[in-house]
């Protein structure tokens, strides 16, 4: 058997790393008392192999060796764990020799995913998909293969061969990108908290009531105006250039100027981009955002969801919030699990991010007709996505989480009273209407139904039925729901039905090619590859025929040359019933196969074989008598008593 791939750990940092080589450790660097441009402002000390193009992130190796593609996938096979990557998007747990949890693709509330670390192969028996590492970043992230492979490369390190010279270039711009990035924040940090010109940037902290703990956990910098960074920048002979592409300087002038700038940061804590908030009372921009670059795609980011992943996974659920300063606020006042979308509508791949941590997500927008307008589409939204959602409801005159929770208030009590989505979103859709004039009735039942079409469960549906009319004030039985005509659709099985999961070989594939009986045998050789020989020597090729014969001999082809470790190299090459069959197999593997299950199967082959060549027969000697040929006639009534051992 395979040995399961080694768990993916945090690159370590190369020796020497975070000071620039030949400097002795502990030795205070002399460009902090650098004055650039005509601030008093401090220079950081430089990342470890600045200066050098293409230097990396501090600490970190990246290979930077070409290759041909092949090689690529099979560095990236050795390096990286299916579990690790896989655990990344869905919470899984031991079960036997497998991990099990909820399909990352489809809806279901029991699981049916199934993760074999030592085979490095997962299954779903729900909707019956699976495959490898590639394959399931192909489906999560719904890109072809040559495009999984440059995700999972870049996880694991290794660098792809680029198809074009552009590809090239843009691969190389975002890693310059992202070391400038993690320049500019030592840099506005230093700035911020350790000389006068951060003043205004501390100041605006303190009034927002943010302690410096806090600041630097966030990252938290201060830009003062002029060209002070690309200054720096030059100084340290960096590019220009890269830093225009990156969104921080423009037409050689900073582009944060007198403003306290945010990191915002990947799940994974890389910084991707910046906010910055003016200190200015005259400047009409209040905020200003790095553009959208090679290594920055706003609507799939989370501000802050590098800090709040872990506070969401022990709590339950994440805090989905309007602004940065609001997660930054609610994270001082203790509330761990607070992310924002930062200023974009909410999208599906911010939603998907979530869903790796969490199925229930409580909005907690600004209370204006703006912030509910935002939070019944993030209702919609997440639900289309299948996460449960509350929604928090602000008391008094606080107008956002910040100013709510800089005041005093309870967060713990506005969180036990927030309603469902489904409850907000009627409340919404009902208003104020009551049930005294007949007009109001008809237009709360109306408005009232159109929300309760939305809900699919119809237990769920009748129970906020009911509510709805206690808010009302009417009998129930006055409120009937009519629901609207919908297409025909095909039908689904239900969401908390479990899918079949029996240790057992069933050889049902995902198509119509390959025979039932086919299956049985590859999901034998899937478990149990020894008995290839006992199969080869009593099993007659001839019995099998067409798809059944090609998939037999692809699966002998595999075994003999490499055992399971090539089958499982190998098995995305495979037709999509055979990869099926076989991943179904090593999902759920029966406790034993047997030698005589193993004769069974060869024995069934030869049964089906001899049950076809028999209505073949009888085919056969229908059109012989049509057509007189006796000879013909003569030679498949032999055939048919040698069948039937009648000679």
């Amino acid at each position: 058997m395979p040995q399961p791939r080694p768990r993916l750990r945090q690159l370590q940092p190369l020796p020497g790393a975070g000071r620039p080589p030949g400097r002795r450790p502990g030795r205070r660097h002399r460009g902090l008392d650098h004055q650039v441009g005509r601030l008093p402002i401090g220079i950081p000390p430089p990342l470890a192999g600045e200066g050098r193009e293409g230097a990396v992130h501090p600490g970190y190796f990246l290979a930077v060796s070409l290759q041909p593609l092949e090689d690529v996938r099979d560095q990236v096979r050795a390096r990286l764990n299916l579990l690790d990557v896989i655990q990344q998007h869905v919470r899984l747990r031991k079960a036997g020799r497998e991990w099990v949890g909820l399909c990352p693709f489809h809806d279901e509330k029991t699981p049916s995913f199934s993760v074999n670390e030592q085979l490095q192969s997962w299954y779903c028996f729900g909707c019956q998909r699976g495959g490898d590492v590639f394959k399931f970043v192909e489906l999560r992230e719904k890109v072809t293969f040559p495009e999984a492979l440059r995700i999972l490369a870049e996880m694991a390190g290794v660098e792809m061969p680029e198809r074009s010279g552009h590809d090239q270039a843009r691969t190389r711009l975002k890693r310059r990108i992202l070391e400038l990035n993690s320049l500019a924040v030592q840099y506005y940090e230093y700035v911020l908290h350790t000389t006068p010109a951060g003043e205004a940037g501390r100041t605006l902290l303190e009034k927002r009531g943010v302690g410096e703990h806090m600041a630097r956990r966030f990252g938290l910098g201060y830009a003062p105006g002029g060209a002070n960074f690309a200054s720096y920048l030059a100084r340290r002979q960096r590019s220009l250039a890269d830093a225009e592409a990156a969104g921080l300087v423009r037409r050689g002038q900073d582009f944060f100027q007198h403003r306290l700038v945010v990191p915002i940061r990947d799940e994974r804590g890389q910084t991707l981009a910046f906010t910055g908030r003016t200190v200015l009372s005259d400047e009409v921009r209040k905020y200003v955002n790095t553009p959208e670059t090679p290594a920055y795609f706003k609507g799939r980011v989370l501000f802050a969801l590098d800090l709040a992943r872990a506070e969401i996974e022990r709590l339950g659920h994440a805090v989905l919030m309007e602004g940065q300063f609001d997660v930054i606020v609610a994270h001082q006042f203790g509330v761990g699990n607070a992310v924002a979308s930062s200023g974009t509508a909410l999208t599906e791949e911010q939603l998907n991010l979530l869903k790796r941590f969490t199925d229930q997500v409580v909005l907690s927008f600004d209370n204006d007709a703006a912030g509910r307008a935002a939070a019944s589409r993030a209702i919609e939204a997440a639900q289309a996505q299948s996460l449960r959602t509350r929604v928090l409801r602000l008391p008094g005159d606080a107008k956002d989480p910040d100013e709510f929770l800089r005041a005093g208030g309870s967060w713990d009590s506005v969180l036990k009273a927030a309603p469902t989505g489904w409850e907000y979103l009627l409340r919404e859709a009902i208003g104020d209407r009551s049930a005294t004039t007949p007009s109001d009735l008809e237009l709360a039942l109306r408005d009232g139904n159109a929300v309760l079409a939305r809900i699919d469960d119809p237990a769920m549906r009748d129970q906020y039925r009911q509510e709805a009319a206690l808010w009302l004030g009417i009998d129930e039985r006055l409120w009937v729901y009519q629901p609207p005509k919908r297409g025909a659709t095909r039908p689904q099985p239900a969401a908390n039905q479990a899918p079949t999961r029996e240790n057992r070989l069933d050889g049902q594939a995902v198509g119509k090619k390959l025979s039932r009986t086919l299956g049985y045998l590859v999901q034998v050789l899937a478990v149990r590859p020894e008995v290839l020989e006992r199969i080869r020597a009593t099993l007659n090729l001839a019995d099998l025929e067409g798809d059944d014969r090609v998939a037999y001999l692809h699966m002998v082809e595999t075994l003999q040359r490499g055992g399971l470790e090539a089958l499982g190299r190998e098995l995305t090459g495979f037709p999509p019933e055979l990869e099926g069959l076989v991943r179904k197999a090593w999902a759920a593997p029966p406790p034993s196969v047997s030698d005589d299950v193993v004769d069974d199967v060869v024995r069934r082959i030869a049964r089906s074989a001899r049950a076809r060549r028999k209505r073949g027969i009888i085919a056969g000697l229908a059109e012989a008598e049509r057509l007189g040929d006796r000879e013909r006639v003569a030679a498949l009534e032999a055939e048919w008593r040698q069948l039937n051992g009648w000679t």
